[in-house]
């Protein structure tokens, strides 16, 4: 449980950002490192934050001495965490001015002070220092002039001590400063000794000898690692094979792994080999290829409650099923209304959720996130109006606006009176269908055709049993009056009238006596067939 706890320690310590520092120094519980960068004060206490430290503090001598250190080969300012709010004037007769450290030690805890004025300061201030010049120098927190970086602190719990050891050992830490030299060194830093070339891990106060957990530094293994009958391994690609280290990887004379083409590891004694597959793999039938396994084929590894097996590329995710999110290793419902998905009002079930609309509205067709006006009769009050000009309305499709005594109303437009239809039309709540007669089909929503010529057959086709064909209603936009509808029936009888009085005219050109005219009325019997048309409810 204690190696466990300190795996889980450094796979966070493994996710700390920013830059490498160019040196550190570790002192009894904390590492101090230093950091290039132009930041303001408050953008370099976020970057040590991120590091799983913060700005430095200066609390002994001892920690002092340390400054000219960390800045060697710098020459520019560096922060360190020390910050006057502004809430008051500073108190120069106080050993920190009335300064804070920004890790919000107390006062009383600091037994250093080193000012370069005394003087009182009635504004937000910080401290930076220099290498050349290492009293605390007061400047506003986001001047970053002439600032080249900042200094940061890092606890140093669970340390472990040096590795016995004869030859010269190298230690990496997980704050990116390296060392032969380190009195003592920080959790999850990586020692390798350079004579063998084995490494080990700091864990809790301990030192691991790799490979271990694959997770961490990838279990210390110079290719890659592997974790076989509950255990770490490393392994070296076709061709080379496993120093005695244990970790890395050298050539192999005259192995017969090089020319095998195993597709992840080869084993080889003598002349035969044998190639072998990482965790997740198995070997296919050429004994060469190594393919992915299929782990959700077994129903028993994602058994909690709403939770769903999805094969991985050498591995697998329990994931919560659609509708539910993972909290504490178990699915729980996801509550989609809190993201206000729907237009009116939105209902929350278990694993899903479903909209709900407001009277005068149902739920789109197209989209279940919006809603649409509906009447469900041939007139409904206008409910969908301007809240600053209530004579402005909108009304479903296949609806005008018509003013009452009683108020507005969106009654259904009869678009059967348009005459849209070739045959047959049937008006119905908010559209209207068309039909043809028996031989007839309809084509284009509102056309008749002859069933043959539909069918591209080139004959007469005959229909026993006629069944007039309906189509989905046919909409007009909701926008048109009452008003603008009997003005375009005017428009379209003008317009015939004036047509048939052309007619007439050229009729009487042509035909000089009433004989004629009869004559030409015999040999043209489409003169009959011309009627004025009106229409009207």
């Amino acid at each position: 449980m204690k190696i466990f706890m300190g795996v889980i320690l450094a796979l966070v310590l493994l996710r700390v950002e920013g830059g490498k520092p160019s040196i550190g120094y570790c002192d009894h519980s904390s590492c101090f490192t230093a950091h290039a960068g132009t930041l303001d004060f408050n953008s370099a206490q976020k970057s040590c934050e991120s590091k799983r430290g913060s700005l430095m503090t200066v609390r002994t001598p001892e920690a002092n001495s340390l400054i000219s250190n960390l800045l060697t080969g710098f020459s520019g300012h560096f922060w360190i965490g020390l910050i006057h709010r502004g809430e008051s004037c500073s108190d120069p007769s106080l050993d920190l001015k009335g300064y804070t450290w920004i890790t919000g030690d107390e006062p009383s805890l600091t037994f250093f002070e080193n000012w370069k004025n005394k003087d009182s300061v009635c504004s937000q201030r910080c401290v930076s220092i220099t290498k050349d010049d290492p009293q605390w120098a007061e400047r506003h927190c986001n001047d970053a002039t002439d600032v080249e970086g900042y200094l940061c602190e890092h606890q140093n719990t669970n340390k472990c001590t040096q590795l016995t050891s004869e030859s010269s050992v190298l230690y990496e830490t997980p704050f990116g400063f390296s060392k032969h030299d380190l009195g003592e060194v920080p959790h999850s830093s990586n020692a390798t000794r350079l004579d063998l070339g084995t490494k080990y891990i700091c864990l809790e106060g301990e030192w691991l000898k790799a490979p271990w957990n694959c997770e961490v530094y990838k279990g210390g293994c110079e290719h890659d690692c592997d974790k076989r009958n509950n255990s770490y391994i490393c392994t070296c690609p076709p061709g080379y094979k496993l120093e005695s280290n244990a970790v890395s990887c050298g050539k192999a004379q005259d192995d017969p792994c090089h020319k095998a083409g195993c597709s992840h590891s080869c084993l080889s004694k003598g002349k035969d080999y044998a190639c072998l597959c990482g965790s997740g793999f198995a070997l296919d039938v050429d004994g060469k290829t190594c393919k992915d396994i299929n782990e959700c084929d077994d129903d028993r590894l994602c058994p909690g409650k709403h939770f769903h097996c999805v094969n991985m590329i050498g591995g697998f995710e329990c994931r919560c099923m659609n509708g539910f999110k993972k909290e504490l290793d178990i699915c729980i419902d996801d509550d989609e209304c809190e993201s206000g998905p729907c237009d009116h009002s939105c209902n929350n079930t278990i694993g899903s959720y479903h909209c709900e609309c407001w009277e005068g509205y149902k739920v789109s067709s197209e989209d279940r996130h919006i809603c649409a006006l509906y009447c469900p009769q041939w007139e409904c009050p206008a409910v969908d109006c301007d809240p600053n000009n209530p004579f402005q309305c909108n009304c479903p499709r296949g609806f005008i606006l018509e003013e009452r005594p009683t108020g507005l109303i969106c009654t259904d437009i009869d678009e059967c009176e348009m005459l849209y239809c070739d045959q047959h039309c049937r008006n119905i709540i908010g559209g209207y269908i068309c039909s043809c007669d028996e031989g007839f089909t309809v084509f284009g929503s509102t056309k008749c055709l002859k069933t043959d010529i539909v069918n591209g057959s080139g004959t007469s086709t005959t229909i026993d049993l006629f069944t007039p064909i309906s189509l989905t209603p046919t909409e007009i936009p909701s926008s048109m009056s009452t008003a603008g509808l009997a003005g375009t029936i005017v428009v379209c009888s003008a317009v015939v009238m004036f047509l048939m009085a052309c007619l007439v005219l050229h009729l009487m050109k042509c035909c000089r006596t009433i004989e004629n005219l009869i004559l030409a009325k015999s040999c043209n019997e489409d003169v009959h067939d011309l009627q004025q048309v009106t229409t009207g409810k």
